[in-house]
């Protein structure tokens, strides 16, 4: 079976490493920053985008409880693909956050190219992904999605694809769906 993963929010916790971030540079903000798009609702986000992945922060995210153990064992089975929006001049960075990780192969190819690359050129079997636009275009494109359900963002898209809540779910949902 080929399984391609996300990273960002799937795999690694993002958003508590960019709440580090902004505690860390003193980054003020006035929203919630464990809703969806924590680095969008900043009046200058694209700076202080930069700014987190500018650092060593990226390199420094935890791995969700399980992901790395439960990853892993897949991969010794089955191809792993990982695919992130991370722009490509961050791969260094996030390969060794990975570093742990078993996989096939990993691309940071940028927000533009993510659904294409993964549509066209790996054509998984199933997808894991937290971001709803792209949860509804694989589904619509024949790939089986399943979906941490732990983001409030991920709300309601049980109709494209299957929710987990823990990583010890996957074995068994990757199973029903062979």
């Amino acid at each position: 079976m080929k399984i391609c993963s996300d990273v960002d929010g799937v795999i690694l916790n993002y958003i508590q490493g960019f709440i580090e971030f902004t505690k860390i540079e003193k980054i003020p903000y006035t929203h919630n920053p464990k809703l969806y798009g924590v680095i969008r609702n900043f009046p200058n986000n694209v700076e202080v985008r930069d700014q987190f992945h500018a650092g060593d922060y990226l390199r420094q995210l935890e791995f969700y409880d399980g992901s790395l153990e439960i990853l892993n064992m897949l991969a010794g089975s089955h191809e792993l693909h990982l695919v992130t929006a991370l722009e490509p001049e961050q791969s260094q960075k996030r390969a060794e956050n990975l570093k742990k990780l078993n996989y096939s192969s990993l691309q940071c190819v940028g927000d533009d190219l993510k659904q294409q690359i993964i549509i066209e050129q790996i054509q998984p079997d199933v997808m894991l992904e937290d971001r709803p636009e792209l949860i509804e275009a694989f589904h619509r494109a024949g790939i089986k999605v399943i979906f941490p359900d732990w983001h409030p963002y991920t709300k309601g898209m049980e109709r494209f694809a299957t929710p987990f809540s823990l990583w010890q779910e996957i074995p068994d949902l990757l199973q029903n769906s062979a």
